[in-house]
């Protein structure tokens, strides 16, 4: 039952993370915490390999599409960004600021996914309200660059705001998800080794199959994605990541889901 729910959540996630740009970690985690017997570090450890894999996956079924420009102002700053946030997760995965039970069980906020809530459901707000939108605009690229690329490194959380920011630029809807790929890769690149070195873990061979398992679901997933890439509307995408950055966010903020 555990293998199917592994393989389920991967396929699903991956799908629908293909137009979102997030959610595909934060989905996958706490699946991975069941399997290793609640090892949150394992966890994120296996999670980053099955993201990296993902969008390396991804950005060769998109890379045609790519807006080289936009990626590259995104991506300079991400990668120092991606690098301190990864180096700063040691000192802030632990910090649970409250805890509360629901249906049963006790659901613990952490600081940074408190934090990453709150900002996500404001820029959620700022994309589906137009009077807000200016606070997106191709200037700040230099801000969404940054801020995707720490929260990136810091819990996993990049693709949101990466999402929030990259949306405001008008791209067709294959530029728009080629371009978020290719940032994405780049901060998975730069943030797992640091989970590696800092945490002095590793994987053992159930470890092992269950990413592989995971990855073969998410892979699968993406290519379901590609497919009915055609049939998605740019106004209907626009208007789904800004429903899901918002549910996203207060999940987050609530403790409900955690990295």
């Amino acid at each position: 039952m555990d293998i199917l729910v592994l393989v389920l959540v991967s396929f699903g996630a991956s799908c629908l993370t293909f137009f979102s740009g997030f959610g595909l970690g934060t989905m996958l985690t706490p699946v991975f915490i069941v399997l290793t017997g609640g090892d949150l570090v394992l966890a994120m450890m296996m999670t980053a390999i099955v993201h990296f894999a993902n969008n390396v996956f991804k950005f060769l079924l998109m890379k045609k599409s790519i807006d080289w420009s936009i990626a590259l102002r995104f991506g300079g700053i991400a990668i120092p960004a991606a690098a301190l946030g990864a180096y700063l997760i040691s000192d802030l995965e632990e910090q649970v600021v409250f805890a509360y039970a629901l249906n049963g069980g006790e659901n613990e906020i952490f600081l940074s996914n408190l934090i990453f809530g709150f900002v996500l459901i404001v820029f959620a707000l700022i994309e589906l309200i137009p009077k807000w939108g200016f606070f997106f605009a191709k200037a700040n690229a230099l801000i969404g660059g940054l801020l995707s690329g720490f929260f990136g490194g810091l819990s996993g959380h990049q693709g949101a705001l990466r999402t929030a920011f990259l949306i405001k630029f008008k791209l067709s809807k294959e530029a728009f998800i080629a371009t978020g790929i290719v940032i994405a890769l780049v901060v998975d690149i730069v943030r797992t080794p640091f989970y590696f070195i800092e945490k002095k873990a590793s994987l053992n061979i159930d470890d092992w199959l269950f990413v592989g398992i995971a990855t073969g679901a998410a892979l699968t997933g993406a290519i379901m994605g590609k497919m009915l890439l055609k049939k998605i509307k740019l106004k209907t995408l626009n208007i789904t990541v800004g429903i899901a950055m918002l549910v996203f966010g207060i999940l987050l903020a609530a403790g409900i889901l955690n990295r």
